[in-house]
């Protein structure tokens, strides 16, 4: 960050010094596919020789829920009534796991990502409305256990928190193959940067690092894979069984997800966000969470897999229209990281002192990470859940609904032709009378 900052610094010296000489410069930032930030990609490849990494995701523009819109009814449901906002994931598990929302706290692991006081607040928000918070890479976390009511442990490459006895008091598993940002990259923490916590935590030696492989030992084709899930299933008594991927091969990946056996799937797409990750696998990796949501849609329902498996889908979620509109296309549930995050420090982005970035507050590497206020952020964190809860049912009343499984695609309107085309959603305006 220092680089970035004096670079900037000095270029914008210097831009503003050849402006004032009313001399035209052809300065790289302003020239065609150079923005600011590439030309500082460059910068920093420049100074280290290191593959370009970066916080929060891909930097591209992808098409994603605006050009969709929804068509209100002339007849709202009246105050009052019960808006069933609950989904069931599992519903074949013996144990489903249900949600009072269709949205539950994306795994964000600790270490290797967020501090342990954002672990505990994103725990505490979660359970605020009663849904789930995901242990993220790091594995089970019993301060973190102790708190959500419902709770997803990541059955992770590294092993991390994946004892027997911790996964049996998980109330779902996820088996975590690849994500958006990272694709199937794999990742070091050096043992200058782990603390004694969570060296204890990752149950690591002193001056060994933290190692996540690239993939499972044990899992190399669909047939590793299906023994896995059942392994896990027998493991945790029943509880559901999710496999969590890149959005990548959609169909061919699914096929592999189904004849696993597992209960869910969740499909990371493009969008999605990392505490860090290569720039090569965030921009130039995977296929937008739109066109995913889509294509495996689709896919479930030529093949009558609908309800063998819910599909839970991540990367880029905003808030409560961007999932709504997914559930019309045929989502079940979705994860949500970045905006919660977001939400639990934004009071208390002001303590950090000039220069330094709302990151420090919250990512396990911030360098003001004892400056976040557990309480304050757990109640702002939990308010934005609340207030996302709440939109839901203004959204349902409003379409003359009493449940989130009535919608669909008639509940919505395209834009554009290109969306009408991608989504099968019709068009908001008649094609017959544009010239």
């Amino acid at each position: 960050m220092s680089l970035m900052q004096y670079l900037y610094s000095r270029l914008l010296d210097q831009m503003l010094e050849k402006l004032s000489d009313m001399k035209m410069v052809k300065l790289p930032w302003l020239v065609d596919n150079y923005s600011f930030i590439k030309f500082m990609g460059i910068a920093q490849r420049a100074k280290n020789g290191q593959p370009l990494n970066q916080p929060l995701g891909s930097t591209l523009d992808f098409k994603d829920f605006q050009e969709l819109m929804f068509v209100p009814s002339m007849f709202p449901t009246p105050d009052g009534t019960e808006i069933d906002t609950r989904v069931v994931i599992g519903k074949n598990a013996k144990k489903p796991m249900t949600l009072p929302v269709p949205f539950m706290i994306a795994g964000m692991a600790y270490g290797a990502s967020v501090s342990l006081p954002v672990k505990i607040v994103m725990a505490r928000a979660s359970a605020m409305i009663g849904t789930a918070a995901n242990s993220g890479e790091s594995g089970f976390l019993q301060k973190e256990r102790d708190i959500a009511k419902l709770y997803v442990v990541q059955y992770n490459r590294a092993g991390w928190g994946n004892a027997p006895e911790e996964l049996q008091q998980a109330d779902m598993i996820e088996i975590k193959i690849s994500q958006g940002a990272s694709a199937g990259d794999g990742f070091k923490i050096g043992n200058k940067l782990i603390g004694d916590e969570l060296r204890k935590h990752l149950k690591l030696k002193e001056g060994q690092d933290a190692v996540m492989p690239v993939r499972f030992p044990d899992i190399n084709s669909r047939d590793d894979l299906k023994r896995k899930v059942d392994q896990l299933r027998e493991i945790t008594g029943g509880v559901p069984i999710a496999v969590k991927i890149a959005a990548g091969n959609i169909e061919m990946d699914l096929d592999t997800v189904l004849y696993s056996g597992a209960d869910a799937v969740v499909i990371d797409g493009a969008q999605g966000e990392t505490a860090g990750s290569p720039e090569i696998t965030i921009n130039n990796f995977g296929i937008p969470t739109l066109y995913a949501l889509i294509r495996a849609v689709e896919y479930l329902e030529k093949n009558n897999c609908r309800d063998r498996i819910s599909l839970i889908m991540t990367g880029g979620f905003r808030d409560s229209g961007d999932m709504l509109k997914a559930i019309a296309l045929g989502a079940d549930a979705f994860y949500i990281g970045y905006p919660a995050a977001i939400a639990a420090i934004y009071t208390q982005i002001n303590r950090l002192p000039a220069g330094a970035s709302p990151t420090d507050l919250y990512l396990y590497e911030g360098k003001h990470t004892e400056l976040l206020d557990i309480d304050e952020a757990a109640s702002c964190a939990g308010n934005f859940l609340k207030a996302l809860q709440e939109e839901i049912d203004i959204a349902i009343r409003c379409l003359g609904k009493t449940s989130i499984h009535q919608l669909n695609k008639d509940d919505m309107v395209a834009l554009t032709r290109e969306m009408a085309e991608i989504t099968g959603v019709r068009l908001g305006y008649n094609i017959h009378a544009i010239t």
